[in-house]
């Protein structure tokens, strides 16, 4: 069929890019609702009044939205195999139990002049599942449960990290956990959470505790590095981070199923 007569090729595919890309919009905003009109009065209303278009754009407003989605707000890296977790290492799934992973970070508005942000993981297998018996709907009930026991008033909640180690092993149920904490107080309400998502009990005789002489409050040394003075990396620092997203990663699948996420970068299977 001949295209119709006096087509702008401008208007059809600004109409073609709005209503596709409206549609991601609304995938990443799901949490407000169907139902949901423009309005700027809430911090994520604001934020999905911003990002979707209208007819009366031009291409440089369409262009600044798709921006801020994509870039600004982490839309483009949801289906990316990316790195989620903390910089230093990443520890692949092998054939067998998912892995269950909890990732925290320190606050922006805290975070010192001339620091880098610091954050936290951790982590547990599902010694009851494979990559064969887990399925979405239990993924989605241990989502819900996290929520329950990480997220409060939509916010995670919040970790002291220090510099002494609190381990906790209990290979038969799959924990391995390595919490860096400032009390064991703090380390030990993060331990009972994660056993209490497999109904695991806590047992004191399984705490190990680490505590290194070296001070964590001293100033940082410095040392050249590609011609230029730098500063050392400070040692387990305290600092306040909070719980932003889990996320299950599963044998045999590309990218990890995210359970709960506070930050809406990737979504997660239960609403914050």
């Amino acid at each position: 069929m001949a295209l119709p007569e006096n087509l702008g090729s401008f208007e059809h595919l600004q109409n073609v890019y709005r209503q596709q890309f409206n549609r991601q919009v609304s995938e990443y905003f799901k949490d407000l609702g169907d139902t949901w009109e423009p309005e700027i009065n809430t911090s994520r209303g604001s934020l999905r009044t911003a990002c979707t278009m209208t007819d009366e754009d031009s291409a440089p407003v369409m262009a600044m939205r798709h921006k801020l989605l994509y870039d600004v707000l982490g839309y483009g890296r949801s289906n990316l195999a990316v790195l989620y977790g903390r910089n230093e290492s990443q520890d692949i799934p092998v054939t067998g139990h998912p892995k269950v992973w909890f990732y925290f970070s320190q606050d922006a508005a805290s975070v010192a002049e001339g620091t880098s942000k610091l954050d936290a993981e951790c982590s547990f297998r599902l010694m009851d599942e494979t990559q064969s018996t887990i399925t979405e709907s239990k993924a989605r009930t241990l989502a819900t449960e996290i929520k329950n026991l990480f997220v409060v008033a939509k916010e995670g909640i919040i970790l002291t990290k220090g510099k002494n180690q609190y381990l906790y092993f209990h290979k038969e149920k799959g924990y391995r956990l390595r919490v860096y904490g400032n009390t064991e107080a703090d380390a030990v309400d993060v331990i009972k959470k994660l056993l209490q998502l497999t109904n695991t009990t806590y047992d004191q005789e399984r705490l190990t505790i680490a505590v290194p002489k070296r001070s964590n409050t001293s100033a940082p040394e410095t040392q050249i590095v590609y011609g230029q003075s730098t500063k050392k990396k400070r040692f387990r620092p305290t600092a306040n981070v909070r719980f932003r997203y889990a996320y299950l990663e599963i044998p045999g699948r590309a990218n990890p199923v995210f359970l709960v996420d506070t930050t809406y970068r990737y979504g997660g299977l239960v609403a914050v």
